[in-house]
């Protein structure tokens, strides 16, 4: 009879053993899955536009300026070198993000 009591609470301390350790995991898998729905969110909202669309863009920009400031040479050369810059950073961005996809064995620079 003392040998099935203390069966019974060696069953019982090893199940809450396993109930805690379980809980631990859950956390673990359930703060994963926010980080990972946080990363998918924050992509979500990237502007992820195609090189043809920043171009577009740039003319677009650039053709503004040129007529708001075509007084104003100085200003002007400034502002469409800021702008040709910005529009070059988006497609090699755009162009990073992609070639994994393209060429998965090739080392990111």
């Amino acid at each position: 009879m003392g040998s099935g009591i203390i069966l019974i609470v060696v069953l019982i301390i090893i199940g809450f053993a396993i109930t805690w350790s379980n809980q631990g995991q859950v956390k673990h898998v359930e703060s994963q899955r926010d980080t990972t729905d946080k990363q998918r969110e924050f992509l979500s909202k990237h502007d992820n536009r195609t090189t043809a669309q920043v171009n577009e863009e740039r003319e677009t920009l650039i053709n503004t300026i040129e007529n708001a400031l075509a007084e104003q040479p100085d200003q002007l050369k400034q502002i469409t070198s800021i702008i040709n810059d910005w529009a070059d950073m988006k497609i090699q961005a755009f162009q990073n993000r992609r070639s994994w996809v393209r060429n998965p064995d090739e080392p990111e620079a």
